[in-house]
């Protein structure tokens, strides 16, 4: 799997002259990411981008590269689509290929980091499906896309069409599932995916605060298999572990896993 998003909506990325493997991200401030994900009302670059980014990125600079998933990722700044951007990402190969070391900069400050994995990952899903069939004999909540949204605005967060993926979600204790479409035209592709995979994280705290909640930190996410884009539908159960730390798995519309993140760390947007 190289790049998750090959999509009309994808950044432009270059190479930067005289920097091997370095790769500028060519993004407008008026782009559906900027434009469709406003925080506090500011236009913020969704923490999933950071990772789409990274994908792509490695497979500019080491062409066929497989990424079998994500290890020790990390938040560490906004990047505002207010004002001129300059992102920058630096790649290292390991001495032995197995993994790849990535940073993102802009402006020169450090907005994030982590190590993509280019072997198989042997791991199970972090959510079994053995979760949904509780939530599905016992859950008695349950939301709608337009509950869950107006929810979402409330904490401060404001999606557009292109991130507002989620059909409904059913909640039972700490864990949920959502249903994620495309079915009102607009394409489920990777970015949206994994923007409404963490999202469902937040649907499980409705109605215990109003915090607008962004990625911090990610322990691991790993590619079970490599979906095929745009998806018709997906399956997202969560666990809530602590109030800021989940873990999540996507299933695609028959329950086979497609990825799984594991111990994502989430933070107050400030």
């Amino acid at each position: 799997m190289g790049a998750l998003d090959s999509g009309p909506e994808a950044a432009g990325l270059r190479a930067v002259p005289g920097e091997p493997g370095a790769v500028r991200a060519v993004l407008d401030p008026d782009h559906t990411w900027f434009r469709e994900h406003v925080v506090r009302g500011r236009r913020i670059l969704p923490g999933v981008v950071w990772l789409e980014l990274a994908f792509r990125g490695l497979d500019l600079v080491h062409p066929g590269a497989r990424v079998h998933g994500v290890a020790d990722g990390a938040w560490l700044r906004p990047v505002p689509g207010d004002e001129p951007l300059d992102l920058v990402l630096r790649f290292r190969v390991a001495p032995d290929g197995r993994t790849a070391g990535y940073t993102i900069d802009n402006h020169g400050l450090r907005c994030g980091l982590g190590t993509l994995q280019l072997t198989p990952q042997d791991r199970p899903p972090s959510v079994p499906t053995a979760v949904r069939d509780r939530i599905a004999e016992d859950s008695r909540s349950h939301f709608t896309r337009r509950e869950i949204y107006t929810e979402f605005a409330a904490m401060g967060i404001d999606y557009g069409p292109h991130f507002r993926r989620i059909s409904y979600v059913q909640r039972l204790g700490q864990a949920s599932l959502a249903l994620l479409t495309g079915n009102d035209g607009i394409r489920l592709e990777p970015v949206p995916l994994l923007d409404c995979a963490f999202q469902a994280g937040m649907a499980i705290s409705i109605g215990e605060h109003r915090d607008s909640l962004m990625p911090f930190s990610l322990g691991q996410l790993v590619v079970h298999r490599p979906p095929a884009f745009p998806l018709p539908s997906a399956f997202v159960l969560t666990e809530k572990h602590s109030p800021f730390r989940t873990g999540c798995t996507v299933y695609d519309d028959g329950y086979e896993p497609l990825l799984s993140v594991f111990d994502l760390g989430v933070k107050p947007a400030r």
